[in-house]
């Protein structure tokens, strides 16, 4: 009887046989793919705002997505941030910041973002800021030197940053209520009185001609 040599496959084979079907099954169209990541000058020119913030809080977006596996539904994490300094354009002392999806989808803001400061390259489209790492978007380091190091940068292409907008104060209404009613009363005030004193005189001068 003649016996059948099995030939064992290459081990790379045999893990990608393994793990084929969990890569089909997770493909989706958000995999962070940037190309090289332009110089700091080519950043600036192609952003319509140029700003550094904080992250003061974090809201979620609830996205339906199609992918080979069927169809489901993600979170995307954006921020909000109170802005420092702008050094191209100019805005207002906080924004919400829209972003992609930051696990594996070129965003810069997830849960545990709040306090940490971040150089922003936007884009503003409707009235929205949008980032996105490939934009150059990314968090500075808490250490003072690279923090000045990265501020250098951007100020070497822009100039010094400029404060954010200062809104006009706003009246109070309570001012308002409380001062109409015066303004009707003290006229009535004096109007009353002299009345009294003159239409009789003057209705009498009247009945004697």
């Amino acid at each position: 009887m003649m016996r059948v040599k099995r030939r064992l496959l290459p081990l790379p084979i045999v893990l990608g046989l393994l793990f084929a079907p969990l890569l089909s099954a997770s493909d989706t169209a958000y995999a962070c793919s940037c190309a090289a990541l332009p110089t700091v000058e080519e950043r600036v020119r192609s952003a319509d705002v140029v700003a550094i913030g904080t992250v003061v809080s974090v809201y979620e977006e609830r996205i339906t997505v199609d992918s080979k596996s069927g169809q489901g539904e993600i979170i995307n994490t954006n921020g909000v941030f109170a802005i420092g300094a702008y050094y191209k354009g100019t805005g207002p002392a906080e924004m919400a910041v829209n972003d992609p999806i930051s696990n594996g989808g070129c965003g810069l803001v997830s849960s545990n973002s709040v306090g940490r400061e971040a150089v922003l390259f936007l884009d503003l489209s409707g009235g929205d800021y949008r980032t996105h790492l490939c934009a150059g978007s990314h968090f500075i380091s808490p250490d003072e030197v690279s923090r000045a190091e990265t501020i250098a940068e951007i100020e070497a292409v822009t100039g010094p940053g400029q404060p954010p907008e200062v809104s006009p104060p706003q009246d109070d209404p309570a001012e308002h209520t409380e001062s109409t009613p015066w303004a009707v009363v003290l006229p009535l005030a004096f109007a009353i009185p002299l009345a009294v004193l003159f239409v009789p005189a003057f209705l009498r001068r009247r009945a004697g001609h």
